[in-house]
């Protein structure tokens, strides 16, 4: 029944029961709304919430008349609420926005360290094409409609998830005759895009054209030499 809620006016009321639940907040806004009139000798509304709908719906507050951001209104509340002796509501906005900014700043200060911590653990895709001498997927262009879209979801786990620095790839053609690639090249026992990354910093050349074999030896005797290059390797001309 909607008996006693919308469009019903009593101004003296000063307690309201809640006994009906309900999940619109608009409307659990005006059963509450119906004691919330001024009437002479009327200081205050007693709330009997039996049904905890007060923690479903947030009724209105001082923050909501000066903030339209629900983040901001929602800081505010909290600057005043631990603030024991109380707090200016202006002050508290002021204080809530620099909170935020501060706050979205060091957000993305973190998600930048996390890309570059990504980016030097992975290999760039033109990096990796000249690595393995595939002119084909340097200079890729694509064709077809379906070459022209995005990489897929699947297809940037997949090259991550052996080494390639996916968000570099421009398309979905590129990504497709890239993983075709790294296919073939596990199956023909070929150094992998992990091999190419750690061995390229150091100096060496066209890893991708060593075998997993030989790549995989020398990453274990510059770990076993504290990852320093071994007495007598000169990595530009070294050629396994």
């Amino acid at each position: 029944s909607m008996l006693l809620t919308e469009g019903w006016d009593c101004p003296p009321v000063d307690c309201i029961v809640v006994l009906r639940p309900t999940k619109v907040r608009s409307l659990y806004q005006q059963m509450v709304g119906r004691g919330m009139r001024t009437a002479p000798n009327k200081n205050e509304l007693l709330l009997l919430d039996f049904l905890w709908m007060t923690e479903r719906h947030d009724l209105c507050r001082p923050s909501a008349l000066i903030s339209k951001d629900a983040d901001i209104a929602k800081r505010i509340d909290k600057k005043m609420m631990d603030r024991e002796a109380g707090i200016d509501l202006l002050a508290a906005e002021v204080e809530a926005n620099r909170d935020a900014i501060q706050e979205r700043e060091d957000s993305l200060a973190r998600e930048l360290a996390a890309m570059r911590n990504k980016q030097r653990k992975l290999v760039d895709p033109i990096q990796y094409a000249f690595s393995i001498e595939a002119e084909d997927l340097a200079n890729y262009e694509p064709i077809f409609a379906w070459e022209q879209g995005p990489a897929t979801a699947k297809q940037i786990q997949f090259l991550e998830k052996n080494g390639i620095y996916a968000e570099s790839i421009a398309n979905c053609g590129m990504a497709s005759l890239m993983i075709d690639r790294i296919i073939n090249r596990m199956n023909a026992g070929l150094s992998t895009p992990r091999h190419i990354r750690c061995l390229e910093r150091y100096g060496f050349r066209h890893v991708g054209t060593w075998t997993f074999e030989a790549a995989s030896k020398m990453i274990t005797r510059i770990a076993n030499n504290g990852w320093m290059l071994p007495y007598g390797i000169d990595a530009v001309s070294y050629q396994p």
